[in-house]
């Protein structure tokens, strides 16, 4: 099919000799007169948003981007959960995307929170309690697992990445990463 073929402007394909589409069905007695295949096209893409997962991909290469330009401003060393007899615990360097979230009720349930490392590798961030009938307890001592971790692709971690970029006064490009304008 080329691109100057008209086409039904509901499913893209020739509509055939009839009122009705041949390959939808929808009434076409309405529409004055039929689109050509390569603005059928170029509407589509317009009215449907890229895929969240492409999104999503596409706001965190923002992310960094736009910290590495700023000069990663708040990013903080964590310390990660491998414990070492001797010598210092190692560290990685980024940002807290999505902080532990403790409940009220109960010093050993958390929900883990998320880190997003300089290198754009996400991590789990894990929550220990600390200090067992000491008179300061509870403390909550938060280190990362080493090892990265495949975050969940959603709409809120898209509104996380935005909110670090507007805490710390980092300009992204766009008026909110992530999101197609």
């Amino acid at each position: 099919m080329g691109i100057d073929t008209r086409v039904c402007p509901y499913c893209g394909e020739p509509p055939g000799p009839g009122v009705f589409c041949a390959a939808c069905g929808r009434n076409l007695s309405a529409v004055e007169r039929l689109p050509r295949r390569a603005d059928w096209e170029a509407r589509r893409e317009k009215d449907e948003p890229a895929p969240l997962a492409e999104r999503w991909a596409a706001a965190v290469a923002r992310f960094l981007a736009s910290m590495h330009a700023a000069g990663d401003p708040g990013r903080t060393a964590v310390p990660t959960s491998q414990r070492r007899a001797f010598g210092r615990q190692p560290t990685i360097d980024g940002w807290i995307v999505r902080p532990v979230a403790r409940d009220e009720d109960s010093h050993s349930r958390y929900e883990p929170g998320l880190f997003l490392s300089v290198g754009g590798a996400f991590h789990r961030i894990e929550s220990e309690v600390r200090g067992w009938g000491q008179r300061d307890f509870p403390q909550y001592y938060e280190s990362v697992r080493a090892e990265p971790i495949q975050p969940p692709v959603d709409e809120q971690l898209l509104d996380e990445l935005a909110a670090l970029l507007h805490a710390h006064q980092v300009p992204s490009g766009d008026a909110t990463p992530g999101r197609d304008a």
